[in-house]
């Protein structure tokens, strides 16, 4: 098939029209990169290229558009991109472009989300794990970078801080240390943090309560 004419239709894309009636509309960024010029002729498989090469980069431009909004983990990318685009393989191909170039790394998601979580909700270890995974970090990432940020002690002081500004709004309406106790233990375990240590803190700060 010959181009018989190639047609701007606005700042942003042309049409290329073929003597067979076939015709592309590309993106002048796709368009100038093909090299294509009135009169070229080209094979029914380059065309296939080139409508390829024009899907790619519309997948390329909503991925970076999601990316200006928030970081993304490749597998939040990928659902994102299939909800809206069919070919798979140009979604992966389009996904390990962008790890290659640095635009999506796991973990750099993964020591923001958990900065972020830990100053806004003081989120276990346990549960931010759990929400790295539904994210779909790796589980080598998310032991790696948990292990960077966390130890025992640091997740004790989150459970003793939030557990003490709950205990603060709790004690306003209820005077029955049990009924405290264990409105508290269920405000920590809804945070992630096992029974064990929610309960270690609990008696810690009850405890502290009662002799002030």
């Amino acid at each position: 098939m010959i181009v018989e004419r190639i047609v701007s239709k606005d700042d942003d894309k042309a049409t290329v029209f073929f003597d067979n009636g076939e015709k592309l509309i590309l993106h002048k960024d796709v368009l100038y990169q093909s090299g294509l010029r009135k009169g070229d002729e080209i094979s029914s498989d380059r065309f296939s290229f080139l409508n390829n090469q024009e899907n790619f980069y519309l997948i390329k431009q909503k991925a970076f558009r999601l990316l200006q909004r928030r970081i993304h983990t490749s597998r939040e990318l990928y659902i994102k991109l299939r909800q809206k685009f069919y070919d798979e393989l140009l979604i992966k191909n389009c996904l390990t472009e962008l790890q290659q170039k640095g635009f999506i790394n796991d973990k750099e998601f993964a020591l923001a989300f958990i900065s972020e979580k830990q100053k806004s909700k003081k989120w276990s270890k346990a549960k931010l794990r759990s929400e790295l995974i539904k994210r779909g970090v790796s589980s080598e990432i998310i032991s790696e970078v948990l292990n960077q940020t966390f130890n025992n002690e640091r997740e004790i002081e989150s459970a003793k801080e939030i557990a003490e500004k709950k205990l603060s709004q709790i004690i306003k309406k209820e005077n029955d240390k049990r009924k405290v106790y264990q409105k508290i233990m269920m405000y920590l375990q809804s945070k992630g943090y096992d029974y064990e240590m929610s309960s270690e803190v609990v008696r810690k700060i009850l405890k502290s309560d009662d002799e002030d």
